[in-house]
């Protein structure tokens, strides 16, 4: 799973829809959803540039052996792990 998610990231992340990190087999993820203020200081959301990458990302997600949180959640896999997150969580 490690080689699978790893190749769906460095495809976000080419096109800025997540900046993630990677250590000992962990990725730290955020998905860029969110992409700034209005002239009326409305939160503007960002679409993804390529929407299907993510939710093929969601799919991999979903197989996930266990899941731990509510906010950030972290997916755990046999060889691997991910805690997601959203740039609109931070505002």
């Amino acid at each position: 799973m490690f080689e699978t998610l790893f190749t769906i990231l460095t495809r976000l992340e080419a096109t800025c829809d997540c900046r993630f990190e990677e250590e000992d087999r962990h990725f730290d993820v955020t998905l860029c959803d969110f992409d700034g203020f209005d002239s009326d200081w409305c939160e503007v959301m960002r679409e993804y540039e390529d929407e299907e990458m993510v939710d093929a990302l969601f799919e991999v997600l979903d197989r996930a052996e266990r899941t731990e949180g509510d906010f950030y959640v972290t997916y755990y896999f046999e060889d691997c792990s991910l805690e997601l997150g959203f740039d609109s969580f931070d505002i």
